[in-house]
């Protein structure tokens, strides 16, 4: 069994009305289908953390963000993955959405609705930090 090993970012983006942004993926993904997340990716080699993320969001919704500060580290192994990852901080700056193949639909939440909804505990722990 080949093992894999990546690195992944993610962002937490805020708007001007200060609510949050989330995604749902596509039943094709790898890790968790059909279930919320936040945008991001992994790595490529030889990118830092804030240009991996940038490129990562304009990839998965066509937006520009600001990068705020890091706001959380993270890690788990499934099957043959081990995955690290960062999540940042970051707010909405400009831009149209368009999703890509990696999820169905996106929705701006208030914190408590992500923080009290059925939501993985992983989402929660990524919120309940701010």
């Amino acid at each position: 069994m080949e093992r894999k090993f990546g690195i992944a970012v993610k962002a937490i983006i805020k708007n001007e009305e200060g609510k949050y942004l989330v995604l749902y993926k596509s039943e094709t993904e790898e890790i968790n289908p059909n279930e919320i997340d936040i945008p991001g990716g992994r790595m490529k080699f030889g990118e830092n953390a804030q240009e991996s993320l940038k490129r990562e969001i304009e990839e998965e919704i066509g937006v520009e963000i600001e990068i705020i500060k890091p706001s959380r580290i993270w890690g788990f192994v499934k099957n043959d993955l081990h995955l690290v990852g960062i999540t940042f901080l970051a707010k909405y700056v400009s831009g149209e959405f368009r999703l890509s193949g990696e999820h169905t639909k996106y929705e701006w939440m208030d914190k408590e609705k992500i923080l009290t909804g059925d939501y993985p505990k992983w989402i929660k722990e990524e919120f309940e930090i701010l």
